[in-house]
């Protein structure tokens, strides 16, 4: 004989059942947090590869210019296009968690969003660093740059489109993706009007262009540490989350 078992339910204590096992979950995450290591390889599985791929194709093709055009002084001179597009190119990806409104998303999980840009930036520097240091490489030997050349001519108008970004990416306006983009245009445009003018390029001195480029850096390192060290009034409305 079948027999119909009624099984009651109380909606209330499965609902306090859930809630124990969400606490039990996050006392066991503050419990083993992840180490910076832990936590800067899971951030790499988030970043998109296929800018990483752009920055590498946009240095292989200034590569290929210079050897094709045997290294004219426009020629080397115009680095100063290709350095604010390499800077660009990683533009989306720092800046998605803006642009799909994501930040009170993240501003409620466990790791501020203080890490989260930290360990992003940190990505970012590494592999950039690396491709601009295969480029270094193959400019002096293909295009027969000197490091002073690359150091003037690509890595100065980098650092300013960095910090150009940086200012807007921080800024507690919400200033958005494209008004950076027109900011580093107009940069690009007075940087070729510089070099391309050859009395006035010339008539600046070396010690000069080594403090413009110490400059340019100091500043970069400026607007990384202002915006970690003012994450909440930055990117969020209110300092409310975390």
């Amino acid at each position: 004989m079948n027999r119909k078992l009624e099984i009651q339910c109380d909606e209330e204590k499965i609902l306090k059942t859930i809630q124990c096992a969400k606490d039990a979950f996050f006392e066991s995450e503050v419990a083993r947090p992840l180490s910076r290591w832990e936590f800067l390889i899971q951030q790499s599985r988030y970043v998109q590869k296929r800018w990483w791929i752009l920055q590498g194709i946009l240095l292989g093709a200034v590569l290929a210019l210079l050897g094709i055009a045997d290294s004219g002084i426009s020629t080397q001179r115009s680095l100063g296009v290709a350095a604010p597009l390499f800077v660009l190119l990683a533009l989306p990806e720092l800046w998605k968690n803006r642009s799909s409104s994501a930040m009170e998303v993240e501003g409620s999980t466990l790791y501020t969003l203080r890490q989260i840009y930290a360990a992003r930036l940190t990505l970012f520097a590494g592999v950039d660093l690396m491709l601009i240091s295969l480029f270094f490489l193959g400019a002096s030997r293909t295009g027969g740059l000197s490091v002073w050349e690359l150091l003037i001519q690509f890595l100065l108008p980098c650092n300013v489109s960095c910090c150009l970004c940086f200012a807007c990416l921080y800024s507690p306006r919400h200033v958005s993706q494209s008004f950076s983009l027109l900011l580093c245009g107009i940069w690009t445009v007075g940087w070729e009007l510089l070099v391309l003018n050859d009395p006035f390029y010339l008539a600046i001195s070396v010690p000069l262009w080594k403090a413009m480029l110490a400059l340019s850096f100091a500043a970069l390192g400026v607007c990384v540490w202002q915006g970690q060290r003012k994450w909440k009034q930055t990117w969020e409305v209110k300092p409310l989350w975390n």
